[in-house]
Protein backbone atom coordinates (compact mmCIF):
# COMPACT_ATOMS: atom_id res chain seq x y z
CA UNK A 1 0.00 0.00 0.00
CA UNK A 2 3.02 2.44 0.82
CA UNK A 3 3.95 2.25 -2.61
CA UNK A 4 0.61 2.40 -4.65
CA UNK A 5 0.27 5.38 -2.40
CA UNK A 6 3.67 7.51 -3.07
CA UNK A 7 2.53 6.62 -6.65
CA UNK A 8 -0.77 8.08 -6.58
CA UNK A 9 1.43 11.22 -4.71
CA UNK A 10 3.74 11.63 -7.28
CA UNK A 11 1.75 11.74 -10.17
CA UNK A 12 -1.03 13.85 -8.49
CA UNK A 13 1.91 16.54 -7.83
CA UNK A 14 2.63 16.24 -11.32
CA UNK A 15 -0.99 16.38 -13.06
CA UNK A 16 -3.51 17.75 -10.69
CA UNK A 17 -1.40 19.21 -7.95
CA UNK A 18 -4.10 21.31 -6.42
CA UNK A 19 -5.82 17.74 -5.15
CA UNK A 20 -2.94 17.58 -2.49
CA UNK A 21 -2.83 19.78 0.91
CA UNK A 22 1.29 19.09 1.95
CA UNK A 23 2.45 19.96 5.43
CA UNK A 24 0.43 19.68 8.77
CA UNK A 25 -1.21 23.05 8.98
CA UNK A 26 -2.21 22.90 5.44
CA UNK A 27 -3.54 19.24 6.50
CA UNK A 28 -5.25 20.27 9.67
CA UNK A 29 -6.79 23.70 7.65
CA UNK A 30 -8.31 21.11 4.70
CA UNK A 31 -9.58 19.26 7.10
CA UNK A 32 -11.46 21.95 9.21
CA UNK A 33 -12.97 22.82 5.85
CA UNK A 34 -14.42 19.37 5.05
CA UNK A 35 -11.94 19.27 1.76
CA UNK A 36 -10.18 15.82 2.65
CA UNK A 37 -10.71 12.62 1.27
CA UNK A 38 -7.85 11.09 3.77
CA UNK A 39 -4.70 11.61 4.60
CA UNK A 40 -1.41 9.76 4.94
CA UNK A 41 1.39 10.57 8.23
CA UNK A 42 4.82 9.58 7.38
CA UNK A 43 5.75 6.74 10.09
CA UNK A 44 8.69 8.60 11.35
CA UNK A 45 6.97 11.66 12.47
CA UNK A 46 7.82 12.40 16.36
CA UNK A 47 6.70 15.13 18.52
CA UNK A 48 10.61 15.95 18.32
CA UNK A 49 10.57 17.09 14.94
CA UNK A 50 6.82 17.83 14.09
CA UNK A 51 5.25 19.39 17.25
CA UNK A 52 2.85 17.07 19.50
CA UNK A 53 0.14 19.36 19.64
CA UNK A 54 -0.40 19.47 15.51
CA UNK A 55 -0.20 15.58 15.34
CA UNK A 56 -2.68 15.21 18.29
CA UNK A 57 -4.97 17.93 16.93
CA UNK A 58 -4.58 16.28 13.07
CA UNK A 59 -5.43 12.74 14.52
CA UNK A 60 -8.23 13.90 16.99
CA UNK A 61 -10.11 15.98 14.05
CA UNK A 62 -9.70 13.10 11.68
CA UNK A 63 -11.40 11.02 14.37
CA UNK A 64 -14.07 13.17 15.04
CA UNK A 65 -15.06 13.81 10.43
CA UNK A 66 -14.50 10.30 10.18
CA UNK A 67 -11.42 11.12 7.76
CA UNK A 68 -9.08 7.74 7.38
CA UNK A 69 -5.99 8.08 8.00
CA UNK A 70 -3.29 6.35 7.74
CA UNK A 71 0.58 5.98 8.80
CA UNK A 72 2.82 4.87 5.92
CA UNK A 73 5.88 5.93 4.00
CA UNK A 74 8.35 7.88 5.54
CA UNK A 75 8.88 11.50 5.65
CA UNK A 76 11.74 11.37 3.11
CA UNK A 77 9.24 9.27 0.71
CA UNK A 78 6.37 11.94 1.27
CA UNK A 79 8.70 14.52 0.50
CA UNK A 80 10.20 13.33 -2.27
CA UNK A 81 7.03 12.39 -3.85
CA UNK A 82 6.45 15.76 -3.86
CA UNK A 83 9.74 16.92 -4.56
CA UNK A 84 10.57 18.67 -1.72
CA UNK A 85 13.86 17.30 -0.80
CA UNK A 86 14.22 17.55 2.97
CA UNK A 87 12.69 15.73 6.00
CA UNK A 88 10.06 18.00 6.42
CA UNK A 89 6.80 16.28 5.46
CA UNK A 90 5.31 15.09 7.82
CA UNK A 91 1.30 14.84 5.92
CA UNK A 92 -0.78 14.78 3.20
CA UNK A 93 -3.85 14.74 2.34
CA UNK A 94 -5.84 14.08 -1.30
CA UNK A 95 -8.63 16.68 -1.77
CA UNK A 96 -12.47 15.52 -2.13
CA UNK A 97 -13.72 15.81 -5.68
CA UNK A 98 -13.78 15.13 -9.38
CA UNK A 99 -10.15 14.20 -10.00
CA UNK A 100 -8.78 12.12 -13.03
CA UNK A 101 -7.51 9.91 -10.66
CA UNK A 102 -11.26 9.02 -8.74
CA UNK A 103 -10.70 5.35 -8.82
CA UNK A 104 -7.07 5.02 -8.02
CA UNK A 105 -8.42 7.43 -4.60
CA UNK A 106 -11.81 5.24 -4.06
CA UNK A 107 -9.51 1.81 -4.18
CA UNK A 108 -6.97 3.14 -1.52
CA UNK A 109 -10.01 5.10 0.67
CA UNK A 110 -11.24 1.58 1.14
CA UNK A 111 -8.31 -0.07 1.75
CA UNK A 112 -7.23 2.46 4.57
Amino acid sequence: LANELLVLIQQMYHIERSMLFIGLIDVISSMEQNLTEFIILAEDTTHLLAPLNFLTRLTKLADAKNIPHIYACKKKQLGQACHVFTNIISAISIRTGPSYFSEEIKKIKCTI
